[in-house]
């Protein structure tokens, strides 16, 4: 190894995305089995920029709105979560995953600055994707965000300022940045040792830590072995 004890992973996903929603168990058996080899970092691609776009012109057109409620419900039900019915589309169906992507970058900002626990962007991520997809509440709307933040014991205060000024904003600008650097192709993306080892979309449990074996393992974090 080259001294170190742990290997940077960044987490990528959008906020709307049920493939993350699902996901979300292999992502918490990898950081329990993991945690403590990963220093992590959950960034945000917002893949969903328009949601009106997509239903209206983009790749949701032909099926439109009642198509993706049903694919959705679908897509839940092959792994094991019965409760999500794909309503939430009907009342996000005009808005977009940048507004509760900011919100998400807003608690980080807090936890960066130490005014919330340090967990607190990985619970609300969570938050926010259960109340979408299981309760069918809209959280592109700030009330909702806010409400759900309350819920996560995150104050009001530092979000909304960093909601208002435009802190949050230029945090989620710093993501899609760093996403065209990396070539990030959708969420959710798991991006180990600052881009060595990139897996995206809905791979296999067994794939994600046969990866986070061979970095900590036989292959040094920061090396390659042609190098």
């Amino acid at each position: 190894m080259d001294g170190r004890t742990s290997i940077d992973f960044s987490h990528w996903s959008d906020p709307l995305c049920i493939w993350a929603f699902v996901a979300q168990d292999k992502l918490d058996r990898l950081l329990a089995r993991h945690g403590e080899a990963l220093r992590v970092r959950y960034r945000v691609v917002p893949v969903f920029g328009s949601l009106r776009q997509r239903f209206e012109q983009g790749p949701w057109s032909t099926d439109g709105v009642e198509g993706r409620v049903q694919k959705t419900a679908d897509i839940a039900r092959r792994f094991g979560h019965d409760a999500v019915s794909g309503a939430c589309w009907r009342a996000a169906r005009d808005a977009s995953s940048w507004s509760p992507g900011a919100a998400i970058k807003a608690v980080a900002l807090a936890e960066q600055a130490g005014h919330v626990a340090p967990d607190c962007t990985a619970r609300f991520q969570i938050a926010l994707r259960h109340a979408f997809f299981v309760d069918d509440l809209n959280i592109t709307e700030r009330g909702a965000q806010l409400a759900l933040a309350e819920q996560c014991n995150i104050p009001r205060a530092p979000l909304e300022a960093a909601l208002d000024d435009g802190r949050a904003l230029a945090a989620l600008w710093e993501d899609e940045a760093e996403r065209d650097r990396l070539g990030i192709q959708g969420s959710p993306t798991y991006v180990f040792d600052e881009g060595r080892a990139m897996l995206y979309g809905n791979v296999s449990e067994g794939m994600i830590n046969a990866t986070v074996d061979e970095l900590l393992g036989g292959m040094a974090p920061g090396r390659s072995e042609c190098a």
